[in-house]
């Protein structure tokens, strides 16, 4: 009486039997959401940086710190520099083109991400623009 028990347990932990595709199917589904939210992860970081170089700079200008003033400044430009090509690398990474490969292009997820991206970089842009950063 044990081994069936026993069995049809393991059966139902492994996932083995007529259930065991539809759960793969929901971990890969699972992979690729949490791909893609750590790909939002890094994209949020993106605007933090931004952010902070802007910060930097605006300090920076005021000259009120003379000597560390020019540091700020260069390096609020540099991380808003690199704020956006962090934006781009996410975007063109070669987990992005696996995920499109997959066939999750179009999923809800992948649009929500596209348009994350977007909006960072509209963001990015507003921030390089106020301080000519090229």
């Amino acid at each position: 009486m044990k081994m069936p028990t026993l069995l049809l347990a393991s059966i139902l932990l492994l996932g083995i039997g007529p259930g065991a595709s539809s759960l793969y199917s929901q971990e890969e589904h699972a992979d690729s959401s949490l791909q893609l939210h750590h790909m939002h992860a890094v994209i949020n970081h993106a605007v933090e940086m931004a952010a902070e170089g802007s910060n930097l700079v605006m300090l920076g200008e005021r000259k009120m710190a003379p000597g560390t003033d020019e540091l700020a400044v260069e390096h609020g430009k540099g991380a808003i520099r690199e704020a956006k090509a962090l934006v781009k690398k996410v975007m063109e990474s070669k987990a992005m083109a696996e995920l499109h490969s997959q066939g999750q292009g179009e999923s809800r997820e992948m649009a929500y991400s596209h348009k994350l991206a977007e909006a960072a970089n509209a963001y990015i842009d507003l921030l390089a623009e106020m301080y000519s950063v090229k």
